[in-house]
């Protein structure tokens, strides 16, 4: 085993506040360029660019795990990480069940496309994908659990559309796999980890954690988050 950096909040420009220079490309490229080892695609409420990032890591020899930052009907923003293709193909079936169909001009609130490896344009959402979902923190939770997929609170320690801003406290019959922080929150009873939840290339991997693994993949982030068969989180940047 080893030490292996992971930023696993990273949106590309499907998401609509993200930058058009988040091409899935430039998002491998970036990370390479700041020695991560493992990044996690995570949009906002879809994961249709995912697939596409994971070819292009594998070829440069970055990890690239499937994930979403979902918006429950709380206005909570949580990272859901999926462990395979079916999983997350699972899951967007699930998002596309809950979502509310929010009218969106992309003139104001920014585009949302899914690309190929090439850059190429496929699709373009014309709903708002980062309102909220006709789903509960719980909800969102259970179906990431139900597919195998792991659930992390995002920034808990932010002002908005975090689970303290918007519900005070994070219940205790939440089963949590890990939270997410921004700034120096850390005593907390659950793993903590930090991602730079990057919107634009020059913020990859401005923050992340280090983990010890056999190998940078789902299965092996999942024991370090569970402190099992020696893996564990490391540490994480201030």
């Amino acid at each position: 085993m080893r030490p292996y950096r992971a930023d696993l909040h990273i949106h590309s420009i499907l998401s609509p506040c993200a930058a058009l220079e988040m091409a899935p490309a430039a998002i491998i490229s970036n990370a390479k360029k700041r020695g991560l080892d493992m990044i996690a695609l995570s949009d906002h409420n879809s994961t249709l660019n995912c697939e596409v990032t994971v070819a292009l890591g594998r070829e440069a020899g970055i990890s690239v795990l499937r994930a979403a930052e979902v918006t429950s009907a709380e206005e909570v923003h949580s990272l859901v990480i999926l462990p395979d293709e079916n999983a997350m193909l699972g899951f967007q079936k699930w998002l596309e069940r809950h979502s509310t169909h929010a009218p969106h001009d992309p003139e104001i609130f920014g585009y949302q496309l899914v690309v190929d490896v090439h850059e190429n344009i496929v699709a373009e959402i014309d709903h708002f994908l980062t309102a909220a979902l006709d789903a509960s923190l719980e909800e969102v939770g259970a179906a990431a659990h139900s597919l195998g997929g792991l659930f992390i609170p995002a920034h808990i320690d932010r002002q908005s559309f975090s689970i303290t801003s918007q519900l005070g406290f994070i219940p205790e019959e939440l089963f949590v796999d890990a939270v997410e922080v921004v700034g120096g929150m850390t005593d907390l009873l659950y793993p903590v980890v930090r991602n730079s939840d990057a919107h634009m290339p020059e913020h990859i991997g401005r923050r992340f954690t280090t983990y010890m693994l056999e190998n940078p993949s789902f299965e092996e982030l999942a024991l370090a988050l569970r402190g099992e068969k020696g893996r564990h989180i490391i540490s994480v940047t201030p």
